[in-house]
């Protein structure tokens, strides 16, 4: 058999690194959008506090996830073929929605968060040089009164946009699921819980890394320096409920999929025992089940193992879209034997290429926390709250 021929059977893995770290951005993205819709939409005020903070987070996460996806064309210049053809396939190209998305999503909440934001820019322009009355002048989109009427306006917005953008939010994630579900020929990835799947492992993740960077940027970068562990303790409480969903509808994929699948099971139950110590151990005893038994315990109330379960549980849904995206892969189509995996150190869709993203998400966090007074707005809050309280 010649060398043609082997490849024609066993073809080259279609994704490495670069898409279950996409996937796990655009995630988060989606699961801080929602806690910041708490106090928006839904009139939470508990939230009102982070509320702010978690929309620039959400904007962030967003704006350096399609970088994953360049790096994975190999030469960027191809990412223009996404907008210029297929568009004839759009009712049933799941990709096609997400060009759409991943525009669309962004955009909105950037709008958001320069109207909630828009009085503290306000403030700033007296005191500012000629350059910088201009840049915050248009930032509050031209509108510099403070009057009651005008900041009733902008709480109207917030609304309307936070409402806007809960179900695109969904859908900027869900569609990532819809991609995997759809491919009939996968058999870990083919089933229609896939989207609600990825939901679900994205509010566990969203919510972990808010664990996780709230209180770095409380302790450090705000005027009181001082760390809310009440939310803290509260945001472990909301994680622990995400993974009561998440698992409730892991049980429901893994229940349909394995003891009343076709000739599929077999593979499946190969898949998991080659697995069987990652995914148990590490993926659902450690980074699941461990902060569901603190966010729902006293040991909520200690901030440090609070926040060591708030890493751990970021990590462990990286874990299971690493599991689910490269994993399925692993599993044969037209040959005998699973096929492995090992992404490079360097060079494209390598582990350098995921530093690096991950590495503008600091870079690009930093310089949006400069920019939006997002201190000042979380300090105001508290101030609201402690005296509504």
């Amino acid at each position: 058999m010649d060398i043609s021929t082997i490849a024609a059977i066993a073809p080259m893995r279609a994704w490495g690194i670069d898409i279950p770290n996409y996937f796990w951005f655009t995630g988060s993205s989606a699961a801080a959008f929602i806690i910041s819709s708490f106090a928006h939409v839904f009139g939470w005020k508990k939230f009102k506090p982070i509320a702010g903070f978690s929309l620039l987070l959400a904007f962030v996460l967003l704006a350096v996830a399609p970088l994953n996806l360049i790096d994975d064309l190999k030469q960027p210049g191809r990412v223009i073929n996404f907008f210029l053809y297929g568009w004839e396939n759009f009712g049933t190209s799941p990709m096609k929605w997400g060009v759409l998305l991943l525009l669309a999503y962004p955009i909105l909440i950037l709008i958001e968060a320069l109207v909630l934001y828009r009085p503290y820019f306000v403030k700033r322009i007296p005191n500012a040089n000629a350059f910088s009355k201009k840049l915050y002048s248009c930032l509050a989109f031209g509108r510099t009164e403070l009057n009651e009427q005008s900041l009733e306006k902008d709480h109207k917005w917030g609304f309307i946009l936070g409402a806007i953008g809960i179900p695109l939010a969904l859908s900027v994630h869900g569609y990532t699921g819809y991609i995997l579900g759809a491919v009939h020929a996968n058999t870990l990835w083919h089933t229609p819980l896939m989207p609600i799947l990825f939901l679900a492992s994205a509010m566990v993740s969203g919510t972990g890394l808010l664990i996780v960077l709230l209180p770095i940027f409380q302790r450090f970068f705000t005027p009181s320096l001082r760390v809310d562990k009440e939310m803290v303790s509260i945001l472990a409480k909301l994680l622990a409920w995400f993974i009561v969903i998440d698992l409730v509808i892991r049980a429901l994929w893994l229940s349909f999929a394995m003891p009343f699948g076709m000739e599929s099971r077999f593979l499946l139950y190969q898949f998991f025992t080659l697995h069987f110590d990652m995914v148990i151990y590490v993926e659902y005893g450690l980074c699941l089940i461990l902060p569901m038994i603190v966010g729902f315990s006293a040991l909520r109330k200690n901030f440090w193992i609070v926040f060591s379960v708030g890493i751990i549980s970021a990590v462990g849904v990286w874990l299971f879209r690493w599991n689910t995206v490269i994993g399925g892969q692993e599993i044969p189509r037209s040959m005998p034997g699973f096929t492995t995996y090992l992404p490079n150190l360097i060079g494209q869709n390598s582990i350098s290429s995921v530093a690096a993203n991950w590495a503008a998400f600091i870079a690009l966090l930093a310089i949006v926390a400069v920019i939006f007074p997002w201190d000042e707005e979380m300090e105001d809050n508290y101030k609201g709250v402690n005296d509504a309280a």
